[in-house]
């Protein structure tokens, strides 16, 4: 009985041709051109051979894009000099006109994106308000 190992069995000798065979359609497919319009069925020609004609695409509306909250510091320096606790700082927030805030001690490391409407409430040692802006 033959060992099917054997490189002599006639699938060990037709799996390289095989390979290259595909491999070699493949790169020529690639450097295939397309067709050019001309060559190609209009919807009218399509409809009579049965196939279902494509709509153009209609063209729609961008939807706005929604107002930029704004951020006043001037408005809200009232704020400093006082002790900033949760209605202080909620106050300054407000009155700057920022949709969020955040209290910044020294030292503290801090992201330094800005963010139009984020009011930052800087303190001292004794979380006393020193400044108010925004980012």
């Amino acid at each position: 009985m033959p060992n099917r190992n054997d490189a002599s069995h006639p699938l060990h000798r037709l799996l390289p041709m095989a390979v290259l065979a595909l491999g070699l359609s493949l790169a020529l497919s690639a450097c295939a051109s397309p067709r050019p319009a001309a060559d190609m069925a209009s919807s009218a020609e399509q409809a009579a051979a049965g196939q279902p004609a494509l709509e153009p695409a209609t063209p729609t509306q961008p939807t706005p894009m929604p107002a930029a909250p704004t951020c006043n510091a001037e408005a809200a320096k009232s704020a400093i000099g006082k002790t900033a606790d949760a209605a202080t700082v909620e106050r300054a927030r407000t009155a700057a006109g920022g949709h969020t805030v955040r209290v910044l001690k020294p030292g503290q490391i801090i992201t330094k994106e800005y963010m139009d409407g984020r009011v930052n409430v800087h303190v001292d040692e004794k979380n006393v308000i020193v400044d108010v802006g925004c980012g």
